[in-house]
């Protein structure tokens, strides 16, 4: 009797038996499920302890959970607007107002508003995939307790820095995406589909030609035998 083969969710890490769906976080485990993942993949992160090896997930799918209350004021969330450390939602930027809080002076808010009706702060998205909200200058300091979530949400907030403006897109990356070279430049998810359906095709493309050997053996078995 054959073994059956372990291996590792590519996803969270756990190591089960080969199987098609994930059991510790449910994901599909075939080329289809795998680079539907992959389009989810992002720089934002919830604490999960009954899934704490999940990887990060795109802005839009935040505010998805959000909206599907799976994330609550107090959950500890981090990205590119906390420069990845952990917040409160209701402290993030980005996040907060979806809430209904202002991230600057925890007011209530409309999660449709553009800035905060008392402070007058801002609202905004962080939709870029691959930045993590990190730059090159130096962090302001922190105090030797450092950050942590046993701290009240206030001093959280003041230990980290304002978040960082998005890049101003030049003429020249605006014609370099114009032109889909990014979509399908060598590492992203596109290309790597593209990949995969290519090495699909000459599976198949030899499967074909060893059934054709095969039937064409076969008929000429049988004529033999009918001419003998």
């Amino acid at each position: 009797m054959a073994k059956q083969r372990i291996l590792a969710c590519p996803l969270c890490g756990e190591t089960q038996y080969e199987q098609s769906v994930c059991k510790q976080c449910g994901a599909a485990l075939d080329p289809n499920g795998l680079l539907l993942a992959e389009a989810s993949f992002g720089p934002w992160y919830v604490r999960d302890e009954e899934n704490p090896f999940a990887p990060g997930m795109t802005y839009d799918l935040l505010i998805q959970r959000i909206r599907d209350e799976k994330v609550h004021h107090y959950s500890l969330v981090r990205g590119p607007s906390t420069r990845q450390l952990w917040i409160v939602a209701k402290r993030v930027p980005g996040i907060s107002h979806i809430l209904g809080r202002c991230h600057q002076c925890d007011g209530h808010v409309d999660s449709t508003s553009r800035a905060c009706p008392f402070c007058e702060v801002a609202f905004g998205g962080y939709r870029d995939r691959d930045s993590l909200g990190l730059d090159t200058k130096e962090t302001l300091a922190v105090e030797p307790e450092g950050v942590s979530s046993f701290l009240g949400d206030t001093v959280i907030f003041d230990t980290c820095s304002d978040p960082l403006t998005m890049p101003t897109r030049t003429q020249e990356s605006s014609t370099h995406l114009a032109n889909n070279e990014y979509d399908t430049a060598p590492g992203t998810p596109a290309f790597q589909a593209l990949q995969r359906r290519v090495a699909g095709l000459q599976r198949s493309k030899r499967t074909l030609v060893v059934i054709l050997a095969v039937v064409s053996v076969v008929l000429l078995l049988t004529l033999i035998n009918i001419v003998a």
